[in-house]
């Protein structure tokens, strides 16, 4: 199982389906017209259709028939990445080996959100994306992967976002 949005979520989808793994749902996002979110719109949830992946669409992950579908579902891991709520326990820890959260930082810094314009803004000399299991404290399980890129002089938001979004899949 996925869940995700936009460019972040889409890089992540597209690296489990060329995976050996099967991604049997797909949770995301409603279409948002956002000026940030048109930004780095690539669809999630077109990319599912597009490979016959069913899809759920949610601002949430707390009701009662997506925790069904999710039960039905039987994975063995959820793929959560750019997933803009908190994921409560009683999904995160559904598979039976949990959720692995994908994060555009290099864990355990810069949880949360922006954590590329937060490293900017501390002079930081790298930036990069971390895979870990969600635990109850956001972006704190146990790291199970990072990759990283040097920041260069001139670096902007921009550019570490497009050098960091191509990590994914390997992170992934």
């Amino acid at each position: 199982v996925m869940f995700g949005y936009q460019t972040w979520g889409h890089r992540t989808l597209q690296a489990l389906l060329d995976s050996e793994h099967t991604v049997v749902l797909v949770v995301t996002h409603p279409r948002s017209e956002h000026a940030y979110e048109k930004i780095w719109s690539d669809s999630v949830a077109d990319l599912a259709e597009e490979h016959g992946v069913p899809v759920l669409i949610r601002e949430r992950p707390d009701d009662e028939e997506l925790f069904e579908r999710l039960k039905e579902a039987d994975a063995d891991i959820i793929v959560a990445n750019n997933w803009r709520t908190w994921i409560p326990p009683r999904i995160f820890g559904l598979p039976r080996h949990g959720t692995l959260n994908v994060h555009d930082s290099l864990l355990p810094k810069y949880a949360g959100f922006s954590p590329l314009i937060w490293a900017l803004i501390n002079g930081e000399s790298e930036v990069g994306v971390t895979a870990h299991l969600m635990d109850d404290e956001l972006d704190a399980g146990d790291i199970v992967r990072q990759e990283a890129i040097t920041v260069g002089p001139t670096d902007t938001a921009t550019d570490l976002f497009h050098r960091t979004v191509d990590l994914i899949a390997p992170v992934t």
